[in-house]
Formats: structure tokens, sequence, C-alpha cells
């Protein structure tokens, strides 16, 4: 869908988008359960801010279309899904340890999620869920909007001299990235996985590192294609 006159995803938008994709990062199995008894009346005031300014922005894409001209998404969809966002967000709420969620799973938990939403992330459209770049840009960085959120930020650390890094997270790595390009229409160059290593700062290896581990680039795309 396009976005042309329509306004970027709200801030509080954001935060819902990211405590309903933490709750499916959790353990979805007890998720529908939640769902169904879900109040959005015991949710907190600035949770029912969140809740209302997600429906503004399922309702406002409900009205566009895909690059085929096709609805996207309708009525029933945003209800449901609403309701689906309500009852992650007193699910998250509700759990003793208060959890996190990365930058990199979070993106790719919301390509399933748009897949649902019948929506497509497209280059230069405004979907709900935003892409993680959008909560950075928003917030300052990742850990700020996980902070914004009532979420655990994430805690990365090393001891001096230690890799952060093993073989397995630099394929993990690489792998997340193209899923990344494919779900926002980018091409999988260096230049690409330097800003997505930026967005992801702490999270993934840096393009340098990159191109050291594997001897080039074209090594790193064909390590993990």
């Amino acid at each position: 869908m396009s976005d042309s006159g329509k306004a970027h995803t709200s801030s509080p938008a954001v935060l819902g988008a990211l405590l309903f994709i933490t709750a499916r990062s959790l353990d979805t199995a007890d998720v529908p359960g939640t769902l169904a008894s879900a109040d959005p009346a015991q949710l907190s005031p600035a949770d029912r801010d969140i809740l209302a300014e997600v429906e503004l922005a399922l309702a406002a894409q409900s009205e566009g279309s895909d690059s085929a001209g096709e609805p996207v998404g309708s009525a029933s969809t945003v209800t449901s899904t609403l309701a689906e966002v309500a009852a992650a967000i007193a699910y998250v709420r509700g759990r003793a340890e208060v959890p996190s969620l990365t930058a990199s799973r979070y993106d790719v938990l919301r390509k399933t999620v748009l897949g649902g939403l019948g929506a497509a992330s497209v280059k230069g459209a405004t979907v709900w869920p935003p892409t993680s770049q959008t909560a950075v840009q928003r917030f300052g960085s990742w850990n700020q909007a996980l902070k914004s959120a009532g979420l655990a930020t994430n805690k990365i650390g090393r001891a001096k001299g230690q890799l952060r890094f093993d073989a397995a997270a630099y394929d993990k790595a690489i792998g997340e990235f193209l899923a990344d390009c494919e779900s926002r229409g980018l091409a999988t160059t260096y230049k690409s996985y330097t800003d997505y290593a930026a967005e992801h700062k702490g999270e993934v290896p840096s393009a340098a590192a990159v191109r050291k581990f594997y001897g080039s680039w074209n090594s790193a795309l064909a390590a993990v294609g």
C-alpha cells in the first residue's frame, strides 16, 4: 500500500508493535488462551492509549491497497488484530520476568505478522507493524525503544579481548540480513549491511568484521546463500 498523504506510524503505535511482537516471540502456545480472555479495560491508561493508536494505524492500513490494487486487510481483520494486540500487552505485562527482544528477531517475526495481515513491507509504504529501523529512528536506539515500551533492554557485554560473535553468529547475522533485505525490497550490498549493522549495533557483527571473517563480502553472501 502507498502511504501518500498518510501520516507516519505514531510513537505509541510503534510501542504497540514492540509489545505485540515480543508476545509472539515468547511462548506462543500460551498466547491464544490469553487472547480469549483479554479485556482492554483492564489495561493501564498508557497501554489503552497505545492500543488506540494501533487501532488508528490498522484502520488507515485497511483503507489502502497493495501493489496489485487489492484491498489490504478488512474491518474484521482490524478487530481481530486489535484483540490480539490487547491480549499481547496484557500477556507481556503479566509475566513475572520482564521480557526483551532483539531488533533482528523483531524483524523476522514482523514479516510473519505482515503476511497474516495481508500487508506488504514495501519501500515508501507505511505499514503496521513498522520496521525496527522505525523504532530506532523514533526513540534514538533500540534499547531506548524497548525501555519506552516497558520491556527489558538488551544487555550485551564481553570480557576484554573476548570474541563477541562465533561462526554461527556470523552466519545467523547474514541470514537475517538477507531476510530483512527481501522483506524491505533492498539490495544485499555491503553498504546495505553497513546500514543494517548500524541499526542493530551490538547485536550483529560490523560490516568490516564480516568482510574480515569471510574474506570478502561476496564470500559472506555465498556462505549462507
